[in-house]
């Protein structure tokens, strides 16, 4: 099995201060996927933005099969490897350290493990906004938090960019100690941890009384009207915006970002959320602003949309 000094000894830092850009070899991101793909990480090429090509139905076509993956990157032969965390099995902690943006995700991190417990050692990777993705293998029949104080990022429905990465802002980079190698097996999360990051069974109860009320089921007029009544997916996210999950919160702000006022329907939409954070909000749709997405991405993933008439 190749290793991560072979494919990227110069992802490997020491501190997270430690950036590099050196000079890469043509084929050296085709390489870097077939690496992750090799451990089994469900892998797919993004824009050196990393936001994912136009079109490209990332949750279908993130493969670890490592002629797939050859063709993908014939295709796309700029492409950033990132990998589907629950196609791969994998849940990553995603920590976003700005302080001068009132983000302390390394202080809240270190709260969490004072009070739940030290995470086992993992692999780490140090990202371009200033934090941390450490991996661990996804429980399953879970349904796990959104994010913590807006700072911490619970990725399992998304994707991650893949250590060694060097995108337009930033790089991901390999702590030194905590590569693959370093680790071997990707440990499971500890008890404590999956039951205070999993959604709380009481508060799932109080989102699905706020799903009854008025507010969660009112249906906007003019043009949202009309989306409404001839999309099931838009339907499902508003009759379970209290429970919706993360992926779907941003595929549907993504749909909005097209009508004239999509923010204050998406802001109205995101309220009944038992974590709905405003700020937050308004960051997840000028994020989402940037990508399109067609009804075949969201029937990947959203049963009611596989025999819609309208895809």
């Amino acid at each position: 099995m190749t290793t991560t000094t072979e494919i990227a000894p110069h992802a490997i830092v020491k501190y997270l201060e430690d950036r590099n850009v050196p000079t890469l070899p043509v084929d050296y991101y085709l390489k870097l996927a077939l690496f992750y793909a090799e451990r089994g990480f469900k892998v797919f090429p993004v824009n050196p933005n990393k936001i994912p090509y136009k079109g490209f139905s990332w949750s279908k076509r993130a493969t670890d099969n490592p002629e797939e993956v050859r063709v993908l990157w014939q295709t796309y032969p700029n492409g950033r490897p990132a990998f589907y965390c629950k196609g791969s099995g994998y849940l990553v902690i995603d920590t976003d350290n700005k302080p001068e943006k009132g983000k302390y995700g390394f202080k809240i991190l270190t709260a969490l493990t004072r009070e739940l417990g030290m995470l086992p050692k993992t692999v780490l990777i140090y990202t371009q906004s200033n934090g941390t993705h450490m991996y661990f293998k996804l429980p399953k029949d879970r349904t796990f938090k959104r994010n913590i104080d807006s700072c911490i990022d619970i990725q399992t429905n998304h994707y991650c960019l893949c250590g060694g990465v060097y995108t337009e802002k930033g790089s991901y980079r390999f702590a030194e100690g905590f590569t693959f190698e370093d680790i071997g097996e990707i440990p499971e999360l500890p008890a404590q941890w999956i039951e205070f990051l999993s959604k709380v069974e009481n508060r799932e109860t109080k989102s699905k009384n706020l799903c009854n009320s008025s507010q969660a089921k009112t249906v906007i007029e003019g043009d949202f009207q009309k989306l409404y009544d001839n999309c099931l997916f838009c339907q499902h996210c508003v009759d379970s915006a209290c429970v919706l999950d993360e992926n779907s919160w941003f595929r549907f702000a993504i749909i909005l970002s097209g009508l004239k006022n999509g923010f204050e329907i998406f802001d109205f939409y995101s309220k009944p959320h038992p974590e709905y954070n405003f700020e937050k909000t308004r960051a997840k749709f000028q994020n989402a602003q940037k990508y399109s997405i067609s009804c075949q991405t969201i029937a990947n993933d959203f049963q009611g949309c596989k025999s819609c008439k309208h895809k």
